[in-house]
């Protein structure tokens, strides 16, 4: 293979004529082959229809679409592409599931919208409650408090179980796009089970879920942007939501300033996230299918 890439020692990883001799094709990673071949498809007698390797789930865009697919890889070679699967077959699996990611990534803006409205709507109980909560702490006796007041009775209840669900279905998304991103090359600071991992540890869970997200785009791709605006977007709404409750023990116009910055914030989440999950999976889609 002649060096005919920055960065790689030979070309860019894909797919190439077998150089055993074989009648289809070897992926090439862009430091050796590996062991993943695809045979020739066969011409079909009847009349042209879509491709054998069109991944194209209902609502997403048609192969050439978007920006032209751009191969990037590691300084180094890792180990990890190294046994990766085809990555046509990653894709595939993040394709399965990405429809229903969509409204997943979009579920705690819901969640939120939802809090915050029935927050203010018993912003009385939630002042009564920070002053006895006042009392309580000056005296040394907590066991004394009164319930924290629940707007939305059995309905938060339902819409906790979603919320989780919803969570479920965004980590098996972000998983299954990491892992497609690094089987095609594109440059990652974590791997895809530590992207995952990093939303279960305080304070790293601020930025980390983020480089998880936005590396499953390759290097230069402008839709990191948006992976950035739903990220801050996400961050505000769920700041906003605490001092929402803060800020409504304390005084009911600083809590319902609050809610109104975190109820801006999860119309913006609404407004990206699927973005986000669209972006990705048409950018891997044209990587497969060029």
């Amino acid at each position: 293979m002649s060096d005919d890439s920055g960065g790689y020692p030979g070309a860019p990883p894909g797919w190439y004529a077998d150089p055993a001799g074989g009648p289809g094709q070897r992926w090439w990673d862009g430091y050796s082959w590996t062991e993943t071949t695809v045979l020739p498809t066969p011409p079909s007698p009847g009349p042209p229809g879509p491709s054998r390797t069109d991944l194209t789930p209902p609502g997403y865009p048609q192969p050439g679409y978007g920006y032209p697919p751009q191969q990037f890889g590691y300084p180094q070679a890792h180990p990890w592409n190294q046994t990766a699967r085809d990555p046509r077959g990653l894709v595939a699996d993040e394709l399965r599931i990405s429809q229903l990611a969509r409204l997943a990534i979009a579920f705690p803006a819901i969640t939120i919208l939802l809090d915050v409205i029935g927050w203010v709507s018993v912003a009385s109980q939630w002042r009564n409650f920070g002053h006895q909560f006042h009392l309580a702490l000056q005296s040394n006796q907590t066991s004394t408090l009164p319930a924290m007041p629940n707007s939305l009775g059995v309905l938060s209840s339902v819409v906790a179980l979603l919320a989780l669900a919803a969570f479920v279905v965004e980590c098996i998304w972000q998983f299954r796009a990491a892992s497609a991103a690094r089987a095609m090359g594109y440059p990652a600071a974590r791997s895809p089970g530590w992207g995952v991992v990093f939303w279960f540890i305080p304070i790293v869970n601020l930025w980390m879920p983020y480089q998880a997200i936005r590396d499953c785009l390759a290097p230069g791709d402008p839709n990191r942007a948006v992976v950035l605006r739903y990220w801050l977007l996400f961050i505000a709404m769920s700041v906003g939501a605490t001092l929402t409750v803060i800020g409504l023990m304390a005084s009911t116009p600083v809590g319902v300033v609050f809610a109104v910055l975190s109820g801006c914030s999860a119309l913006g989440v609404l407004a990206t996230a699927p973005s986000v999950v669209s972006a990705i999976a048409t950018a891997h889609h044209a990587a497969v299918n060029p």
